[in-house]
């Protein structure tokens, strides 16, 4: 008998083996047995964060141009954007499937419902925003812009995103939904909004620009977190986000900005405004609608 000849025996005699001792389970063992309620996938960025750039072509009839958000050149002046967590702690995805989304109408509304938990403390730096010529494909390669808009650090509380898909709840149903009870609010750091054509400061200036050293929203009145509830569906025109919630119910949010200026950040060139506060700013109800042209 040839070697494989004997290899496809005892494997025979091996899987009737395992048959065999299958029969002799008893229901009581059988009982202890259960299946895996969904899927977890825990993701645990590097020390340096998860770093990527994004390049958005867009075409033109005279010529072809391209937004691009990071620094996929190593271009000096621009910033990658970045998402980093507390040292050791993950953003956990569950999954899970459900046969019946709405037991409140008729029939069976299946759904895969997915869950996207941030832990607090989660910081994500925006990357520049910068502009040039497109080449249709890759990277935008030639004539691009400094910086537009600086990187900014954004920095999230404990936050929780949901994804019903398949079948949504009839009647307060949406693909995603963003909800969130930020600790400490959310916090936008080093905004810049750059003038190409303003740096008529002095060489230390970095040029001309509308800037905050800090940008932090909470709920109105003395708290120091921030409610959001933003229910988020692709519909034919667009992308489409209903802002149910920004702060409390019945006031909306407080907004603080810290270290406002107006053109030069520079010791010499001193024309900041000061601290601005934005109180009662009630965003709840409104429709916001995204779209290409």
């Amino acid at each position: 008998m040839s070697y494989f000849n004997r290899l496809m025996l005892a494997s025979i005699v091996a899987a009737s083996s395992s048959a065999f001792a299958l029969e002799s389970l008893e229901d009581e063992a059988l009982s202890q047995t259960t299946g895996q309620d969904g899927v977890t996938i825990s993701i645990t960025p590097p020390v340096a964060g998860i770093v990527f750039s994004t390049v958005i072509h867009d075409s033109d009839p005279v010529v072809d141009g391209a937004i691009i958000i990071g620094n996929p050149l190593s271009a000096a002046g621009h910033t990658a954007t970045s998402i980093t967590t507390p040292v050791g702690q993950s953003i956990n995805l569950v999954v899970d499937a459900t046969g019946d989304v709405d037991a409140g109408t008729a029939g069976n509304q299946a759904s895969l419902l997915v869950n996207v938990v941030i832990p607090t403390g989660t910081i994500i730096h925006t990357g520049s925003i910068s502009a040039a010529q497109s080449n249709l494909a890759g990277v935008a390669v030639t004539n691009q812009t400094a910086a537009i808009v600086d990187d900014i650090t954004v920095t999230l509380g404990a936050t929780t995103l949901a994804m019903t898909l398949g079948n949504e709840v009839a009647t307060t149903g949406q693909m995603m939904r963003f909800t969130s009870l930020m600790t400490g609010g959310l916090t936008l750091a080093n905004f810049a909004l750059r003038d190409a054509n303003g740096g008529n400061g002095s060489a230390a200036s970095g040029g001309s620009a509308i800037r905050a050293t800090s940008i932090v929203m909470n709920d109105l009145g003395a708290s120091t977190n921030l409610n959001i509830d933003a229910r988020i569906d692709v519909v034919p025109t667009g992308l489409q986000v209903n802002l149910v919630q920004f702060g409390t119910l019945a006031g909306g949010a407080d907004v603080q900005m810290t270290g406002l200026r107006f053109g030069s950040t520079s010791a010499v060139d001193n024309v900041a405004i000061g601290n601005v506060d934005i109180v009662g700013l009630n965003l709840a109800g409104t429709l916001i609608k995204i779209a290409g042209h």
